[in-house]
């Protein structure tokens, strides 16, 4: 029996973890694993989530300023936008691709709009091309979420976006079980979000030890024998 849904992680990768755990690598090593594609324009944080928090943060825009959002998107972004006092303006999407409507964006700008967040859906990406130029004619900041879309090694977002957001959480594809790189390319909020980031509390390496672990019971549960006998003792316990 198979479980629908099997982490994107090898057993060399979760051992690699558990080594630098124990033993973390120096600062020259952890310099040289920058992801190669990447260049000096990105920033690691710990999700997705966070780093769109520090990117709200250091832009730090009037209360009441507007962001346009795809209308199916991750609910914390949501909530993100409206922490930080600003007000999100859902545009409806196309179904055939997921892509926010166009015509719909360009109605709901308004002169308190800010920024156009695009959210790349179930593995797809839009076609920023129609979305960048309505932004570039406003002076709108363009931000692509491609949490659910990585695409592998070379893939560093579009180069239309001013800010391309990655992550690289559990059920994520190249998973490291947590993690995000954003892009940002403006040198100066790149520059404050580093500067802000700095002063954040570093998650401990005990911490990411015992996230290895709880994956790596999920990841030998779901191989087929195991989750077979998982199955059949719940069915038999009456248990979900």
């Amino acid at each position: 029996m198979w479980s629908r849904k099997r982490l994107d992680v090898g057993w060399a990768d979760l051992a690699c973890g558990v080594w630098h755990c124990l033993l973390p690598p120096t600062a020259e090593v952890r310099e040289l694993r920058r992801p190669p594609a990447f260049a000096d324009d990105v920033l690691p944080c710990l999700s997705v989530r966070s780093g769109f928090d520090l990117l709200l943060s250091v832009l730090d825009w009037p209360p009441g300023s507007e962001v346009l959002v795809s209308a199916v998107t991750i609910p914390d972004m949501v909530a993100l936008i409206e922490a930080h006092g600003l007000k999100p303006i859902p545009i409806d999407l196309t179904p055939n691709d997921m892509s926010p409507r166009i015509d719909l964006l360009r109605r709901a700008i308004t002169p308190a709009t800010r920024a156009v967040l695009v959210a790349h859906l179930f593995g797809g990406r839009v076609d920023l091309a129609p979305i960048a130029e309505a932004a570039a004619e406003r002076g709108l900041l363009l931000i692509e979420d491609c949490a659910q879309a990585y695409r592998g090694p070379g893939d560093v977002g579009d180069r239309r976006a001013d800010v391309s957001m990655f992550s690289f959480g559990p059920i994520k594809t190249a998973t490291a079980l947590g993690g995000a790189l954003l892009r940002v390319r403006d040198p100066q909020a790149l520059k404050s979000m580093h500067a802000r980031q700095a002063a954040y509390p570093t998650q401990s390496r005990l911490k990411y030890l015992q996230r290895i672990a709880k994956y790596a019971g999920l990841k030998l549960l779901s191989a087929p024998a195991p989750y077979g006998c998982l199955a059949t003792a719940c069915r038999c316990l009456h248990v979900d």
